[in-house]
């Protein structure tokens, strides 16, 4: 789709548009969802319909936490992808850790890590204790992930869709 022709259909400017484009290009830095072709008297720029219902879905939505949003497009654009390429949905194991190794598994201090699980406490109970330490089991570790360090899980849902594009893009 042309560039004016989504700004106009999305009621957006031109400044909002270059924005847009901006915050995408931090996130999706890997996609290929902008062309730009050198017409008779101008550079004409296409958005791919994938930008396009980003736009809609993640950067003019306003329910909701931008990264949330970021993620449930990103899921549902990899599970897309692996129905398009035939492959079987990759879900992540999780394991049972201590304070710690928590620490070291999400690069994060002490204190972070247990403010963190103070919070999951509030949602739900995931510890337990083995041999005096306490532990996080897996769901805990899970949720840990997917909703209080939400940043690299964004990273890690990037490289997979990444790995996935380049799956596509081998089999055309």
């Amino acid at each position: 789709m042309y560039r004016i022709d989504v700004e106009i259909r999305l009621g957006v400017s031109e400044k909002q548009m270059d924005k847009a484009i901006k915050v995408m290009e931090k996130y999706h830095y890997f996609e290929n969802w902008i062309r730009y072709r050198l017409g008779p008297t101008n550079l004409i720029v296409l958005f791919n319909l994938e930008f396009v219902n980003w736009l809609k879905e993640v950067y003019l939505n306003k329910d909701g936490f931008f990264l949330d949003r970021e993620i449930h497009f990103l899921n549902a654009r990899i599970k897309d992808l692996e129905n398009e390429l035939d492959i079987s949905h990759y879900e992540k194991i999780y394991p049972c850790l201590n304070v710690k190794e928590l620490q070291e598994y999400f690069g994060k201090s002490n204190s972070s890590i247990l403010k963190a699980i103070e919070r999951m406490n509030k949602k739900i109970d995931c510890k337990c204790y083995k041999y005096g330490k306490l532990y996080i089991t897996p769901t805990g570790v899970k949720w840990l992930d997917q909703n209080y360090y939400r940043k690299s899980y964004l990273k890690e849902l990037l490289k997979y869709k990444k790995l996935l594009n380049e799956k596509e893009n081998k089999n055309d």
